[in-house]
């Protein structure tokens, strides 16, 4: 079982109350929201291949045609904004920042994939 995590906050009265982290989530981006669920091997995949700007994550996007899941509701939305990704990507590559960004977006996709794995072990591990 994952260990405890707590926090301290100040009461209504003053007092310090502990109080336990029951879940947390993060803020993603539009393009954040885009980027599939998928095995963490194939992420890292598509991280690499993110050093063409774009390519990795417009082969990711792809993915989402094929079952995998995103942060959006609906994966066809999270293909097109995907696809919009890449080809930003692209072509902001020119003045570097897309390079950058590129780089960036692989890692997330990694990290993503990576954390998704996690809690699908812990959920097996209490179930």
């Amino acid at each position: 079982m994952a260990p405890r995590q707590t926090m301290v906050i100040k009461g209504e009265d003053g007092e310090m109350i502990e109080c336990e982290v029951i879940s947390t989530t993060e803020k993603e981006s539009s393009f954040q929201k885009s980027a599939p669920i998928i095995n963490p091997t194939l992420a890292g995949l598509f991280g690499f291949l993110n050093l063409i700007p774009g390519l990795g994550t417009f082969l990711a996007a792809h993915t989402l045609l094929c079952g995998k899941k995103c942060s959006y509701s609906s994966p066809v939305k999270g293909y097109f904004v995907g696809l919009l990704a890449a080809f930003l990507q692209l072509i902001s590559s020119a003045l570097i920042i897309g390079w950058f960004w590129s780089l960036w977006h692989g890692v997330y996709i990694a990290r993503k994939s990576n954390e998704a794995r996690a809690t699908k072990q812990w959920n097996k591990s209490i179930s």
